[in-house]
């Protein structure tokens, strides 16, 4: 037999962005990469193979595990969010033991059939410090050491999970991240996205773009870029002091929505406009004929379904715009510390994944 001369990693949530990210990372290194979703990708990675599956089925999972004797790491990214009322599912014990189920449904298969298996490592959000959480103090700066908020999380149900099944040779590593920027199709919780698609309504309708939250929320803010926390994820997987630990991560810099959104607005080709406090899911869903109208106009690769394109991720906006007269910085000293220091410019970043979503075909050109 002949020896195996790769590792071999298993990223679940591969038609996610945050998933598709890193198995991009991970075969650009020359990892085997081995994909697992629901749903196909959005396109496909040089160097990975997607599987089908659906990890609620602790069976299929099960049987696939047996087929990847070989897997030497788990990155899991994989939620199954509830439609609706998205905060609302946040609080919800059918929607932490669905997701906690999953997580343990996979790792427990990979553990009896890859005896090779020696790292995971789980993508969460600052959710874990409970801003959605009514009464709940939010401290700055946010802290791997807090307490947890007294709620059902399936944060909690996985990093308690993975924590019970870790041993001598199996370590882990928990990354928690605010909002996320970048990707393309297929993640179900993209706000930028969202706004991308809000403004082409816009400006279709040849309105402005009007900030959609409060004019006196000034909450201080934070986003990762979904490359870095790619890289940072292939770091997780071979470096020491990444062992056993729950990290912050975030780019680097700082902003406020009110001063970050004529940024957007310029980027976005619309002019911004004071503020006019409304639903971004809502206003999306309402103008779903428009929407289709700008995708056949501008033969767009995006769904002219709106609600199908974007999923969550209207809501998702909702939240972090309406949020954030509440402050949520974390401290990253942790992560720093054990090595990884690498960081963006959040203003920049977003002119970057704005034009790639236009050379994509997600959204119309800004012209």
């Amino acid at each position: 037999m002949a020896a195996r001369t790769k590792r071999q990693v298993v990223v679940a949530g591969a038609s996610g962005f945050v998933g598709h990210a890193a198995a991009r990372q991970f075969a650009a290194s020359g990892w085997d990469v081995i994909g697992l979703s629901r749903n196909k990708p959005f396109a496909d990675i040089p160097g990975a193979t997607f599987l089908p599956i659906d990890l609620r089925d602790a069976d299929a999972c099960r049987t696939l595990a047996a087929s990847l004797p070989d897997a030497t790491h788990l990155v899991y990214a994989a939620v199954n969010e509830t439609p609706g009322d998205l905060v609302a599912s946040w609080s919800d014990p059918r929607h932490a033991e669905r997701n906690g189920a999953m997580f343990a449904n996979l790792l427990d298969a990979l553990i009896d059939h890859a005896p090779g298996l020696e790292q995971v490592t789980v993508v969460h959000g600052t959710k874990a410090y409970g801003p959605h959480v009514p009464g709940w103090h939010i401290p700055v700066p946010l802290k791997e050491s807090h307490a947890r908020p007294p709620i059902d999380d399936f944060y909690f149900r996985q990093e308690d999970h993975l924590r019970a099944r870790a041993s001598k040779t199996l370590r882990w590593t928990v990354f928690r991240c605010p909002s996320i920027a970048g990707g393309g199709p297929g993640g179900n919780l993209n706000a930028f996205l969202a706004i991308g698609v809000f403004a082409a309504i816009r400006r279709a309708e040849g309105l402005n773009l009007p900030f959609p939250g409060a004019a006196d929320n000034h909450g201080i803010m934070e986003v990762i870029d979904v490359d870095l926390l790619a890289r940072a994820i292939e770091w997780a997987a071979m470096a020491p002091t990444a062992c056993n630990a729950t990290f912050n991560i975030a780019n680097g810099d700082v902003y406020a929505w009110p001063d970050m959104w004529p940024h957007l607005a310029r980027i976005f080709g619309i002019t911004p406009a004071g503020h006019d406090p409304m639903s971004v899911r809502a206003y999306i869903q309402n103008r779903g004929a428009i929407w289709a109208d700008i995708v056949r106009q501008h033969r767009l690769r995006a769904s002219e379904d709106v609600m199908a394109f974007l999923g969550e991720s209207g809501a998702l906006a909702d939240f972090l715009l309406g949020n954030c007269q509440r402050t949520m910085l974390t401290s990253t000293v942790r992560l720093r510390q054990a090595g990884f220091t690498d960081c963006m410019d959040t203003e920049e970043r977003m002119a970057y994944w704005i034009g790639r979503w236009r050379e994509q075909g997600l959204l119309p050109p800004a012209g």
